[in-house]
């Protein structure tokens, strides 16, 4: 058990513990719990790091062939002056 009494730096998440706190707000360590001091730090979740490649995500995700993205964005240009020409036409129409 820990000799860590309150206020002060929680021992396993490093917040900040109010006088009187009976836990920390932070990671709920607590003297009924144990403040812990010998644990490693507290960050959150311990999930294994993970290998991610931003590029690859980057290029999943908006890329592809530069000419289709061009292509597709001159097609939704040609539809809207299109839709725009039938709307002018419907309200000129007596």
């Amino acid at each position: 058990m820990s000799t860590f009494k309150p206020p002060g730096q929680c021992p396993v998440c490093g917040e900040w513990v109010p006088r009187g706190a009976a836990a920390c707000d932070q990671c709920g360590s607590c003297a009924k719990s144990g403040w812990n001091d010998e644990d490693r730090a507290y960050d959150g979740v311990d999930l294994p790091d993970e290998d991610f490649d931003y590029d690859d995500f980057v290029e999943r995700e908006f890329g592809g062939e530069a000419g289709n993205d061009r292509l597709t964005r001159q097609l939704w240009w040609w539809v809207a002056l299109i839709l725009f020409l039938v709307l002018l036409i419907a309200y000129f129409r007596p």
